[in-house]
C-alpha cells in the first residue's frame, strides 16, 4: 500500500503540516529512532536520506530568503507585483514547492511499510499520520542516538535543520496571511496604504516625470474605476493587492497631475507639490517674480541665500527643490551651483552645530516666509 502524500492547497493545509512538524520537534529524538529501527535502514540509505535531506534543506532555505524578501514590503504596499502571493493557494504553494515536497519524501521515508492493498486512494492512510514522525505510537530507544552510527547523528541534526526552516517558511505564510486578512476588511488602513504609495511614487519622480499629461491622466484605468467607486476609501479597500506597480504608478501620477491642475499648476509642478498643491500655486507665483525676493552676489550669478530660503520653505529638499528652481527660474541672474546653495545651508548648520536637527532648515523657511510677507506688505 502506497501511502497518501497529498496537501490541502490552503491556509488549513499550510496548518495541518506546521501542527505535525512541531508535534515532531516535541519528541523528535524519539520518534527519529522509532523511524530508523521500523524501516530498518542501512548505511547506505542513511548517507542516501542525508543527501535527499541537506538538498531539500538549501532549496528551503532559498525558499526562505525568497519569502522573507517579498514579506518585508508585501502587506506595506498596496499594490505590489506579488499580489497574491500568499492569498492565491496555487502561487503560495509553487513559492515553497521545494519546502512542502522536502516534508512528503521525509515522511514517507519514515512511514512504515504496509503490503495490504488498498486500491481506493481515500482510504490509504497520509504520511503526515502515519509516519513514525507524526502522531503514531513509538517507544524510546534506552540507549539514544549515542549507540548509532555518526551518521545517524548527522542525519538527525541535519533534519532537524530542515523542519526548524520548513517552520520559519511556513510561518511566515500563516502570518502574511493573517495580515492580509486584516488589512482587507478594514477599509481605513487601505487607504492609508494607497495614499503613501502614491505619495511616495510621485516622490522618486524619475519613475513618473514625462509619463503623464492632463489629456491622458483623465483616461487612466485605475483613476476612472476610483471616481465610479462610490469613495475613495471604498476603491482602496475593493483594490487592495488588486493591482500592480505599473498600475499604481500610473494612477499615482495620473492623480496628481489632475489634482495640481484644479490649483493651476502644469503637469511637472503637480509632481513635485503632489503632498501640498496650495503650497505649489504659492511657489508658482513667486517663481514668477522672483528677482523681487533675490539679490547680486558674485559676478552675473544671483546670491545663494534667497535660493536656500526658497528651498527650505517648499520643503521639496535640496536636491529636488534646487531641481524645482532652476526648471523655473527666467530671470536676470545666472543660478549659482547647487553645491554653492548646500554649502550656504551648511554653513549655517556648522555654525548652529548645538541646534537639533532641522532647526536650520526651519529657520531658513521662516524667514523666507518674513521677506514674502514683507513684499506684499509694501
Amino acid at each position: 500500500m502506497v501511502p497518501w502524500t497529498d496537501i490541502e492547497k490552503s491556509k488549513e493545509g499550510i496548518l495541518q503540516i506546521l501542527e505535525v512538524i512541531k508535534h515532531y520537534v516535541s519528541d523528535g529524538e524519539a520518534r527519529f529512532i522509532a523511524g530508523i529501527q521500523s524501516r530498518h535502514f542501512s548505511e547506505y540509505k542513511i548517507q542516501q536520506l542525508l543527501c535527499i535531506v541537506r538538498e531539500r534543506l538549501n532549496m528551503t532555505r532559498r525558499e526562505l530568503l525568497r519569502l522573507s524578501e517579498i514579506a518585508l514590503t508585501y502587506n506595506k504596499l498596496w499594490a505590489t507585483d506579488d499580489n497574491n502571493c500568499f492569498r492565491d493557494a496555487e502561487k503560495l504553494f509553487r513559492k515553497i514547492r521545494s519546502t512542502l515536497k522536502g516534508t512528503k519524501i521525509i515522511y514517507k521515508k519514515f512511514t512504515p511499510i504496509c503490503k495490504k492493498n488498498v486500491p481506493n486512494k481515500d482510504f490509504r492512510p497520509s504520511v503526515f499520520v502515519k509516519s513514525t514522525l507524526a502522531y503514531a505510537e513509538c517507544g524510546r530507544d534506552l540507549y539514544g542516538l549515542e549507540s548509532y552510527p555518526d551518521s545517524v547523528s548527522t542525519l538527525y541534526a541535519e533534519m532537524g535543520a530542515y523542519f526548524t526552516n520548513v517552520i520559519a517558511v511556513l510561518v511566515i505564510c500563516h502570518q502574511e496571511l493573517a495580515k492580509e486578512a486584516m488589512i482587507s476588511n478594514d477599509a481605513e488602513l487601505c487607504l492609508q496604504l494607497l495614499n503613501e504609495q502614491c505619495k511616495n511614487i510621485v516622490g522618486d519622480m524619475k519613475d513618473v516625470i514625462g509619463m503623464m499629461s492632463k489629456e491622458n491622466a483623465s483616461q487612466d484605468e485605475l483613476l476612472t474605476k476610483s471616481k465610479k467607486t462610490s469613495s475613495l476609501k471604498a476603491f482602496a479597500q475593493q483594490g487592495f493587492h488588486k493591482y500592480n506597480i505599473k498600475s499604481i504608478t500610473r494612477y499615482a501620477a495620473s492623480r496628481a497631475v489632475e489634482s495640481g491642475a484644479e490649483y493651476g499648476l502644469d503637469d511637472i509642478e503637480s509632481l513635485y507639490f503632489a503632498n501640498d498643491y496650495e503650497k505649489g500655486r504659492i511657489a508658482k507665483e513667486i517663481m514668477n517674480c522672483f528677482d523681487t525676493y533675490a539679490y547680486k552676489g558674485r559676478g552675473d550669478k544671483m546670491d545663494t541665500m534667497p535660493i536656500a530660503e526658497f528651498i527650505c520653505w517648499t520643503g521639496l529638499g535640496l536636491s529636488r527643490g534646487y531641481k524645482y528652481f532652476a526648471l523655473r527660474y527666467k530671470g536676470q541672474y545666472g543660478l549659482p551651483q547647487k553645491k554653492s546653495v548646500w554649502s550656504c545651508i551648511d554653513g549655517f548648520k556648522k555654525a548652529e552645530s548645538e541646534k537639533e536637527d532641522g532647526y536650520i532648515e526651519q529657520k531658513l523657511a521662516s524667514d523666507f516666509e518674513t521677506r514674502m510677507n514683507t513684499r506684499f506688505s509694501e
